[in-house]
C-alpha cells in the first residue's frame, strides 16, 4: 500500500511581487481547513543581478500531506491529469514525485501544471518502492 509521507511545497518571491499573493497562491493548493496549520519558512536570497528574492516554502505530513495531494487531484485541471501521465516517468524518482504549478493560476484557485519559470513547486516523497505501484495509486486517486 502506497502511503504519502510528505508534501514540500516552494515557490520564489521576487522583488516585483506582493509576498502576501505568492503564500495566497501556495495555499491555494492545499485544503481550506489546513490552510490555517500551514506555518511558513521564508529565506531571503540575492538574484544574478544582486535583486531580493524571498524564498518561500512549508511542508506537510503525514494526513495532511495525503489530504493535500488528494485536493490536488480532485482540482486540478484535465490537461494538467493528461499532462502528468504522459509526463509521470520525467517527474518521478522514487519515493519522490515532482510538480510544477503556475504561480498566477494558482492565485487564482486553478490547479494547473507549469513548466516555466515562475511557478509553485511541489514535492511529494511516497512509501512506494516501485513505479508501478505509485501509478496505481495516482490512477486510483484520480492525479492521472
Amino acid at each position: 500500500m502506497v502511503k504519502v509521507r510528505s508534501l514540500d511545497v516552494s515557490a520564489s518571491c521576487h522583488a516585483t511581487e506582493d509576498v502576501e499573493k505568492v503564500k495566497k497562491a501556495m495555499l491555494n493548493l492545499v485544503p481550506e481547513d489546513l490552510r490555517k496549520k500551514v506555518s511558513f519558512n521564508e529565506q531571503t536570497l540575492k538574484g544574478h543581478y544582486g535583486n531580493p528574492i524571498i524564498r518561500l516554502s512549508f511542508k506537510l505530513k503525514g494526513e495532511d500531506a495525503e489530504k493535500t495531494l488528494r485536493y490536488i487531484a480532485k482540482n486540478i485541471d484535465e490537461i494538467s491529469k493528461r499532462l502528468l501521465n504522459a509526463s509521470l516517468s520525467l517527474r518521478l524518482e522514487l519515493p519522490k514525485l515532482y510538480l510544477r504549478f503556475s504561480k498566477q493560476e494558482a492565485y487564482l484557485g486553478r490547479i494547473v501544471l507549469e513548466d516555466s519559470d515562475d511557478i509553485v513547486k511541489v514535492v511529494i516523497s511516497f512509501s512506494a518502492k516501485k513505479t508501478e505501484a505509485l501509478r496505481k495509486y495516482l490512477e486510483e486517486i484520480g492525479l492521472i
